[in-house]
């Protein structure tokens, strides 16, 4: 069903008005199939938003008397799967958001609840709208950061077990995420620059602030991108650290017990002249002299801190 927004212009289906106040409705959210079903939108706009809608990516196009753009908007909760994709349609006298979901009304009450549309043009609900769909992400972001910071304090103290899969997961939000706020910048920017004059210099001008706020989201989540690869070195480290731990280990088993492979490789030979072969207390001497041994190079290995 389709949802009206007239937000100050008066519905000429709901009252009695004259021509000069007969204005259609600000913005409209349409379904894909209610918006082809529209006969006033031309072939252009309606091919070009067709190539469009079935594209994961932020995109705008500027025709001589409207455009037409797609938003790929990430779910926070994971970044990584199917973005959910809107499309909108802008012209002088309305604003049509192509949605078949309820995220564009959701962001359309949000606008209408903090008074942020203070001008009842389309190129202003556009504005309003881009700026709206990425006002609240730092919040994501510190969450997400929080999050990562407490893995990082589980692999330096509590030595606990972090799978790398983890670790990648963040790195793909962010690398996800950060792809997402440069192509709002890159449409935001194409908007301001307003070739096609379809809304006033001041109209234009406004959208400068999205790139900035965008830009800045990007590089936040560029940030967040090298933390997690910080992550990831501190990982690989610590399983270095652990094998070489049980080389270590192993190692001084190997050298403490080298004595003893020589004298039985020495004694166990198949000859008859070897010097006190005959003593009766020969073994017992053998294995005082191993045990002393063994008992000297635990001392030595203690000392240097390598048990």
């Amino acid at each position: 069903m389709a949802i009206v927004y007239d937000l100050n212009r008066p519905d000429p289906l709901a009252a009695p008005c004259d021509a000069a106040t007969c204005k259609p409705p600000l913005i409209k959210i349409l379904t894909s199939h209610e918006f082809s079903q529209l006969p006033n939108i031309s072939l252009e706009g309606r091919e070009g938003l067709a190539a469009l809608e079935p594209a994961e990516a932020n995109f705008v196009e500027l025709y001589p008397s409207f455009i037409i753009g797609s938003f790929a908007v990430p779910d926070k909760t994971d970044p990584t799967s199917d973005p959910d994709r809107l499309a909108f349609y802008l012209e002088n006298d309305h604003l049509i958001i192509i949605d078949d979901g309820n995220i564009a009304q959701e962001l359309l009450k949000k606008i209408k609840a903090s008074g942020m549309l203070t001008k009842p043009t389309t190129s202003h609900a556009l504005y309003a709208f881009m700026k709206t769909l990425i006002a609240d992400d730092f919040t994501w972001f510190s969450v997400m950061e929080d999050a990562m910071e407490a893995l990082e304090e589980t692999m330096l103290t509590d030595n606990g077990e972090v799978s790398v899969q983890t670790i990648m997961s963040y790195r793909r939000a962010a690398m996800r995420m950060g792809s997402y706020y440069q192509q709002i910048a890159v449409m935001a920017d194409l908007i301001a620059d307003n070739e096609n004059k379809v809304m006033t210099r001041e109209e234009a001008h406004a959208f400068a602030h999205v790139v900035t706020h965008a830009n800045h989201l990007a590089d936040r989540a560029d940030m967040l991108r090298e933390y997690s690869l910080q992550l990831y070195e501190l990982h690989q480290t610590q399983i270095d650290l652990k094998q070489n731990s049980t080389m270590q280990i192993l190692t001084i088993v190997t050298v403490m017990f080298a004595p003893l492979t020589l004298v039985t490789g020495w004694f166990g030979m198949n000859l008859t002249v070897l010097p006190g072969l005959d003593w009766p207390y020969m073994a017992f001497t053998i294995i005082g002299l191993a045990l002393i041994m063994i008992v000297v190079m635990v001392v030595f290995f203690k000392k240097k801190n390598w048990l």
